[in-house]
């Protein structure tokens, strides 16, 4: 579940056309880190923050289903994430635990099992903010408080960068550079603490308005400790509903199985700006 959480970091490349610094005046699609699978958008996501004062309220639910060769299906949700600006481009980000069901069958290698994931502290740093190109920075720690099968057992700690730049007025790129602990079996099946690089990019074309197509391949360096890379393919269509509220539907699929296990998922979610923030001086330039 840990390797899972570490290549579980998504970008969000749907920047506002021809827009002056998108994240001065953000809207919910400018910040959100869905669309995506859900546990660590903490440590990716969105290159902006939420402004001094504003609350933003993302959740989604997903359900994965793997040939094991039998079927495991994997239930996730509510997936939620709470981000509040905490000073001018800093914000503080808070993940519950989630709580997880995993249906097996009796021929599969996995076995039934319900709990949650572990929760998630976070803090993103605005690093850039001009009318192209944004960039932030980002620190999270996960205590070992989840229950079950579902938890690291250990303290895990990620970095990340994340740049989004608008390529025309329609078309963007974003990239999520993470570098983070995770957990895993050992040969001797005692759960040690492993490295792990995730970077993922994600192209955006916004159809209109209101709604935005992305694409994305996420990559990560291991599974494991004793395990190899791996990488997932995703697709989402997210609609904006007024400036406040944004809403997604997304597709999943693993592009290099682990151990051979072929897996997809589904899932949906809202992005959600409970408060808006103060209004203040732009943040363009240097901090």
């Amino acid at each position: 579940m840990s390797a899972f959480i570490a290549a579980f970091v998504l970008t969000n490349g749907a920047l506002a056309p021809a827009q002056t610094a998108p994240c001065v005046s953000p809207a919910a699609v400018t910040l959100a880190d869905r669309p995506g699978t859900g546990r660590t958008t903490s440590t990716g996501g969105s290159p902006c923050v939420a402004p001094p004062g504003e609350l933003v309220v993302e959740s989604g639910w997903r359900r994965q289903i793997t040939a094991d060769p039998g079927t495991v299906t994997l239930a996730s949700g509510p997936l939620l994430f709470v981000r509040f600006g905490v000073a001018k481009r800093l914000e503080l980000g808070v993940a519950p635990p989630a709580r997880q069901s995993r249906l097996a069958a009796p021929t599969a290698s996995l076995d039934t099992a319900r709990g949650a994931a572990d929760p998630v502290v976070a803090l993103k740093y605005l690093v850039a903010d001009t009318g192209t190109t944004q960039a932030s920075a980002g620190l999270a720690y996960s205590p070992p408080n989840g229950t079950g099968e579902f938890t690291n057992g250990i303290p895990t700690y990620a970095a990340s960068f994340n740049v989004g730049t608008a390529l025309t007025s329609r078309l963007s790129v974003a990239t999520s550079l993470v570098a983070a602990t995770a957990a895993g079996a050992d040969a001797s099946g005692k759960t040690r603490s492993y490295v792990v690089f995730a970077p993922s990019i994600t192209l955006a074309y916004a159809i209109d308005s209101m709604d935005t197509v992305l694409v994305q391949d996420a990559f990560v360096s291991r599974q494991g400790p004793l395990l190899p890379s791996g990488s997932r393919g995703f697709i989402a269509v997210q609609r904006a509903i007024g400036s406040r509220l944004a809403i997604d539907v997304d597709y999943e699929r693993n592009l290099a199985p682990l151990l051979g296990r072929r897996a997809e998922a589904v899932g949906f979610g809202f992005v959600w700006i409970a408060a808006p923030g103060r209004k203040g001086p732009a943040l363009t330039g240097p901090p």
